[in-house]
């Protein structure tokens, strides 16, 4: 039986990129026996939304042209690398380290008792002007109230990115 193996493009405001690779995939039709066993591959432009640190990812591969610009794939990049094994092109940890969320990541991995954790989208833009386009195309619609009754009350609400919030 055949493993299909997933590469997610992570996409920002760039069209033409993207389009050449999904096109040049598909007509390479990947078909490789390696070890008795075939390998398939298929793309996948990866939508923006809240995500649980323990969730699983469906990517063998993630391509990552949005992560330098946009907190929150940068922040899922990082923990599908420390906990999922999946394969990353642009190091998210290049960017940045100091955010609790990767800390997380880390200690659930390491077995450490960890709250049931979210990162979830921006509420309000961030001054880019690649924002409109990309919040548009990628980003998905959530309903705040469904993602607190899965994480179960009560629940703490935090920045990802520093300490002494009051709110």
């Amino acid at each position: 039986m055949a493993a299909t193996h997933l590469l997610g493009l992570l996409l920002g405001t760039e069209e033409d990129w993207s389009a050449a690779f999904e096109q040049l995939l598909s007509r390479a039709a990947l078909d490789i026996d390696h070890g008795g066993q075939r390998h398939r591959y298929a793309s996948e432009r990866i939508t923006i939304e809240p995500f649980n640190l323990r969730a699983q990812p469906r990517y063998a591969l993630v391509i990552d042209r949005l992560a330098h610009w946009y907190y929150v794939p940068r922040e899922w990049l990082k923990k599908i690398a420390l906990m999922d094994d999946v394969y990353l092109l642009n190091n998210p940890f290049t960017f940045q380290s100091m955010e609790k969320h990767a800390a997380y990541c880390a200690m659930i991995r390491l077995g450490l008792k960890v709250p049931e954790t979210w990162l979830i989208p921006y509420k309000q833009p961030v001054d880019n002007v690649r924002w409109p386009y990309t919040a548009a195309r990628y980003n998905r619609s959530f309903d705040l109230e469904e993602v607190a009754e899965a994480i179960g009350y009560p629940l703490f609400m935090k920045p990802f990115d520093g300490g002494a919030w009051v709110g």
